[in-house]
């Protein structure tokens, strides 16, 4: 598991959370989702000791390997919290109890193709998102996933995006 230290973003949110569920078009109570927009990424890696934490593989540097190293991280913002991410490559894949659901993230591991991308005006997926922003069965994930490279063969986000397991990680 690797772990990502992210801006929180929810209802208490207020005018920016309510602009956002109207745009969207979703009813969620909370949003766990780790879209790159909504809950932009606080760890850019600039020293060694960064550097020695993290995922060196393109856009995947704001992944941390150490939890340690991530509340390190965590520590220095107000607004911050630290989310575990997985890529299951199958659906026999084992979650823990902390799994809060399956994201679909592009390429860059930036934007969410459940809540950051489009609008739901196709209504492929929009019903099976939970309420806080995720899916809760990972072959509908992979399925989903299987269905946007299909129906949107130009658009790199649709083409490139990868199932990700995101967890409630208690620091």
């Amino acid at each position: 598991m690797y772990y990502k230290v992210i801006e929180k973003f929810g209802p208490e949110d207020g005018e920016r959370w309510s602009d956002y569920l109207k745009w969207r078009g979703l009813h969620l109570t909370r949003f766990e989702s780790v879209d790159g927009v909504m809950r932009g990424d606080l760890f850019e890696p600039k020293s060694n000791e960064d550097w020695q934490n993290c995922v060196q593989e393109d856009f995947k540097i704001s992944l941390i390997t150490n939890f340690e190293y991530a509340k390190k991280v965590q520590k220095q913002y107000e607004n911050a919290e630290i989310v575990g991410i997985d890529f299951p490559e199958e659906i026999c894949y084992e979650a823990s109890p902390e799994l809060l659901g399956f994201d679909l993230l592009d390429s860059h591991l930036d934007i969410s193709m459940l809540t950051n991308w489009g609008t739901d005006e196709e209504g492929i997926f929009s019903h099976l998102i939970m309420e806080n922003g995720l899916l809760c069965d990972l072959a509908e994930a992979f399925r989903i996933r299987d269905i946007l490279r299909t129906q949107f063969p130009e658009d790199h986000h649709a083409q490139e995006c990868q199932v990700c397991a995101i967890y409630r990680i208690s620091s």
